[in-house]
């Protein structure tokens, strides 16, 4: 796969997750319990590296092969974790498991996603190609610029309101 991140662009993602980890850790006062601190940063681990291994790994394993005289040096498989469907039906799962699972276990996987995917979104927003193939090559709509940057403020907007559902 092409890598579209830069070694700069993947730290500063990795940067970022870890700290609103420990934003969500000191929020919980998960260190109190070092069993529940440990399973809280076990459960955000796999959110995260659950979307790092499929654009790293696991698209391999669920692609369709596209016939090589076809497949142009750009061309970027479809992720299972950013396509069109999947971001879709992602803010249902996130309220449902925020607000009536009770799961730690599940608000920490929850928010790992959520927080990775805005990251990227806004990492890529002036990159109108890789947007579109990266999060919107499933869906009939015809982007532009100006849908690419009010996507990344919704997906913002959400977030925050992911994260007042999660404070009160």
């Amino acid at each position: 796969m092409n890598n579209i991140f830069s070694k700069k662009q993947l730290i500063f993602k990795f940067c970022l997750a870890f700290l609103f980890l420990v934003f969500l850790l000191i929020f919980f006062k998960a260190w109190q319990n070092w069993l529940n601190a440990l399973s809280f940063v076990f459960a955000y681990g796999v959110g995260v590296g659950f979307l790092f291994a499929d654009e790293q790994f696991l698209y391999k394993f669920y692609e369709e092969k596209i016939d090589s005289g076809e497949q142009n040096a750009s061309h970027l498989p479809v992720l299972a974790s950013r396509n069109f469907i999947f971001l879709l039906f992602l803010p249902f799962l996130s309220v449902f498991v925020l607000t009536s699972s009770g799961s730690i276990l599940g608000i920490a996987l929850v928010m790992a996603i959520n927080f990775y995917l805005l990251i990227e979104m806004w990492q890529l927003r002036d990159e109108f190609v890789l947007f579109t193939e990266r999060f919107l090559t499933m869906s009939k709509i015809q982007p532009t610029n100006k849908l690419i940057h009010q996507i990344c403020w919704f997906a913002l907007v959400y977030f925050i309101f992911l994260l007042a559902t999660l404070l009160f």
